[in-house]
């Protein structure tokens, strides 16, 4: 009777391997495209050699992106790991002991002091349970694989509307030089004419007034370009940053079209959810499949001897399979319970990641495009205010004109020149924010 127990429940357990093992995943998976396309130097596009030298050195010092490298090394252990669940364990063991053992026909007597075994055990992964747990690891690690290359993105994208934010505010102070230079030769001759007694002293003091105006909003922007320089540094992981005090954009080249289906299937974010999913859902199979019959083959021996070079006074060995039979287990249910609600976390996940990732597209090129005409009308309005700003100037050196009049040219065309540089670095900024919505390299 018992034999015929053991033999229903293994022909059981292999009908249920064959039935519900899930595929197996394969490692490399994700698309070659995917692959070369996410270690495109992407960033070579935006013409800047003080960038690239930037993304070079961060990609090699940033620590927080060494942290993200590092748990794919922890992935592969994890990965090592499930793998050695289908191998055989085997243990070597020896030591000493004290005691007295009684027998109720002989008496008591003492033991061997020494006592050694050995054991040979291995789970045959007759179900797959195994065998899902390692896809699983597997699938973890190409997440970990793919997080690294998002973090890698990030960071390049980062450094680069950082390093574009400095140019913008050195622009804009090399156009307030320009500015307090003017204002400068504007004060002179107005201080001649005060001491001549040709104005009046309020005069001299609202050119005064402007003049201090100025100062403060160069000392602002030079504060917040310090401070830029700050995040540029630490963004590296390290060390000062070239042509900090350039003041002019680079010239990216054009961006080449790709089918979104392509971009969507090589973007790094949306295949480390991916895999998280798969790997979510193996390790629910796992569980599942933990709740079948397990079947062991077992090795083990062990004896007792006075001295290590004696023989065995005592010895004993066994060998044979083993079948458990979970009839019920609430631990193993609950795993299962709790494997398969990760697994719906992780589709939640995903079709967020998707929303997020779309949204992130449509805003890129929506700002885009925006900025792309702003600045076109920033640049005619500029144009036009240096026109009416020198005309300004020539007729209040001839006494045409009065002082109130120079000022609002002199402020309007201020406020356009630093917004001719705000909108071009912001039109760079959605450039770059576009790519990285598209995962890297080459649109």
């Amino acid at each position: 009777m018992i034999k015929s127990v053991v033999v229903i429940a293994l022909a059981a357990a292999i009908f249920a391997s064959c039935s519900n093992t899930p595929p197996s995943t394969d490692p490399a998976a994700p698309q070659a495209f995917a692959e070369k396309r996410a270690n495109l130097p992407w960033w070579r596009q935006l013409n800047d050699p003080a960038l690239n030298q930037d993304i070079t050195t961060a990609l090699a010092a940033n620590p927080g992106l060494r942290s993200v490298a590092l748990r794919i090394q922890k992935a592969d252990a994890s990965v090592a790991q499930a793998r050695a669940s289908l191998l055989p364990r085997l243990n070597l063991g020896i030591g000493p002991r004290t005691g007295r053992r009684r027998e109720f026909d002989v008496g008591p007597y003492d033991l061997p002091t020494w006592q050694s075994s050995a054991g040979l055990s291995w789970e045959v992964d007759v179900t797959g349970k195994l065998r899902a747990a390692k896809n699983s690891a597997n699938e973890s690690r190409n997440a970990a694989v793919w997080d690294y290359h998002a973090a890698r993105l990030l960071l390049a994208s980062r450094l680069a509307s950082t390093r574009m934010n400095l140019y913008r505010f050195n622009a804009e102070i090399a156009n307030l030089n320009e500015a307090l230079a003017a204002n400068q030769g504007t004060l002179n001759s107005l201080t001649e004419r005060s001491n001549a007694g040709l104005i009046p002293d309020a005069t001299l003091d609202k050119q005064r007034a402007e003049d201090e105006r100025l100062h403060r909003t160069k000392l602002d922007l030079e504060r917040l370009r310090d401070l830029t320089l700050v995040q540029l540094r630490t963004l590296r992981g390290g060390g000062n940053p070239a042509q900090a005090d350039r003041e002019t954009f680079p010239t990216p080249s054009s961006l080449s079209a790709r089918p979104l289906d392509q971009l969507l299937a090589s973007h790094p974010e949306l295949l480390a959810a991916e895999a998280r999913v798969r790997s979510a859902f193996q390790l629910a199979t796992s569980a599942r499949l933990d709740l079948l019959p397990s079947f062991q083959i077992n090795l083990l021996a062990n004896g007792a001897q006075k001295n290590l070079s004696d023989r065995f006074r005592v010895w004993a060995a066994q060998a044979g399979p083993s079948l458990n039979i979970p009839i019920y287990d609430p631990t193993r249910i609950a795993a299962l319970k709790s494997r398969q609600a990760q697994a719906m976390i992780a589709s939640a996940n995903y079709r967020q990641t998707v929303l997020d990732v779309l949204a992130e597209i449509d805003r890129a090129r929506i700002n885009l495009a925006s900025r792309q005409a702003q600045l076109a009308t920033a640049k005619r309005e500029t144009s036009a205010l240096a026109r009416t700003r020198k005309n300004a100037r020539e007729q209040f050196s001839a006494g045409l004109t009065s002082q109130i009049e120079l000022l609002d040219t002199e402020r309007q065309w201020l406020a356009a020149k630093r917004s001719q540089a705000s909108l071009r670095q912001a039109m760079l900024a959605a450039r770059i924010n576009l790519i990285k919505a598209t995962g890297g390299g080459r649109l």
